[in-house]
């Protein structure tokens, strides 16, 4: 039996990050899940096209996070040091500031949703 598609997942506490995660949704087409902590965020990552990771939570994640595509720590403010290096720690291809990355994370969710 083939596992059930799951919807990318976005795991931050921020309510800005979010809002601007819901502007990235209607310029794709896509719903996320939302999930407010990393245990919760973790639950079927390995089945997920994408995981986004906020700035606000990435410094709690201990082990790498892992899914059929990419992560992405996504932030609302111009990142510092730290967030570069939980990123690396957390096996983040890339970070991404949002709203300037609205469009380019829209345009990856539509080429992944292609190529399904």
């Amino acid at each position: 039996m083939t596992p059930r598609w799951l919807p990318t997942i976005a795991i931050t506490g921020s309510r800005l990050l979010r809002a601007e995660l819901r502007t990235v949704e209607q310029q794709s087409g896509h719903d996320f899940e939302y999930a407010d902590s990393v245990p919760a965020g973790r639950r079927y990552a390995s089945r997920r096209p994408l995981i986004i990771i906020g700035s606000d939570l990435v410094a709690r994640v201990r082990k790498p996070l892992s899914c059929r595509g990419i992560v992405v720590v996504a932030t609302v403010n111009p990142p510092d040091a730290r967030v570069w290096t939980h990123a690396g720690r957390v096996g983040a291809t890339y970070v991404i500031v949002l709203p300037t990355a609205c469009s380019w994370l829209a345009e990856h969710l539509l080429r992944e949703a292609r190529s399904r």
